[in-house]
């Protein structure tokens, strides 16, 4: 499903990534662990195009992508990243911030909305602002919206840092 090859990504004279190569099939769940400043999330923003590396491409449903360059891939509805900050929207409700981007609609928009917020234990929740949410409850919503996606691929940057361990 993904194949990174050879992705390398220096900050000034810190070489971050070192011709890292990473094969994940469909229904594979990979984590990737170690210390902080290690270059997880490097390496995660690089497969967003966020950060450009020296060198390095990505093959997404066999489509290759030249991550080096800088450009708008075709591939941006095909996966989706919750990154460790949540980036909800802070004038709609934990409901709406689920049903944004969804293509379908509204009423069944906000079926999927309800199902993926009761999901992650926020169904209660689904009329409040994120101004009102803790921290853990501003990340299961953000977690919510990209599962109500259906993405093909699923990009979690800590995605529980902010979640109580029993959750």
């Amino acid at each position: 499903m993904l194949e990174i090859k050879n992705l390398s990504k220096s900050f000034h004279e810190n070489k971050v990534l070192d011709h890292i190569n990473l094969k994940i099939e469909k229904g594979d769940v990979v984590g990737i662990i170690g210390p902080s400043g290690t270059g997880k999330s490097t390496l995660l923003r690089c497969i967003n195009q966020l950060e450009i590396p020296e060198e390095g491409e990505a093959v997404f449903g066999g489509k290759t992508v030249d991550l080096s360059k800088k450009h708008k891939d075709s591939l941006e509805f095909r996966k989706i990243t919750v990154f460790q900050r949540f980036y909800l929207f802070e004038k709609k409700t934990a409901l709406e911030n689920v049903m944004e981007g969804l293509m379908v609609v509204q009423k069944k928009s906000k079926a999927i909305a309800l199902k993926e917020l009761e999901r992650v234990g926020m169904a209660s929740w689904e009329n409040h602002y994120p101004k009102h949410l803790s921290g853990g409850q501003q990340q299961r919503v953000a977690i919510a919206r990209a599962l109500a996606l259906k993405p093909e691929l699923l990009l979690l940057d800590e995605p529980t840092s902010a979640l109580d361990p029993e959750l």
